[in-house]
Formats: structure tokens, sequence, C-alpha cells
């Protein structure tokens, strides 16, 4: 399962980010890594854009980055 396939409000623990390096690296100094709660807040209309919050961070990301991060229920 991936954060697309998130609704609104749910709670999960990020399982593995299959990204690029680059955007990895990203996460890592949100502490955005393997372990880590996150909530989806809210998505777009047309669902190209998931605000997420990790932690303390709350960060808007694509539906290909969305895409990319695996997750389980909690």
């Amino acid at each position: 399962m991936n954060v697309c396939d998130m609704k609104a409000g749910e709670e999960a623990l990020v399982e593995e980010i299959a990204l690029s390096d680059e955007v990895k690296e990203r996460f890592r100094y949100l502490n955005v890594t393997a372990g880590a709660p996150l909530t989806l807040l809210k998505v777009s209309f047309f669902k190209k854009t998931y605000l997420i919050q990790a932690r303390s961070a709350k960060i808007a990301i694509g539906r290909e980055v969305a895409e990319g991060i695996k997750v389980c229920r909690k």
C-alpha cells in the first residue's frame, strides 16, 4: 500500500521510501524514514497533491512521490 491508497485522516507507518536517493535524502532531513508515523491530512480534488504529516513535519507532495512511499496501516 502507498500514500495514494490512504484516505484523509488515516494514519500509517512508513515501510519504505522507494524513490531516488535525492528524494530519500530530503525526507531523511525531515525525519521521514522507515518506521515513522505518517498521517494523510488532505488530498487535492484531482488527487495530484497530498498533504502529509510525518512526526512534526507537514509536507505537500505530488502523486509520483506519494506512490513511492510504501506504508502499512497501524
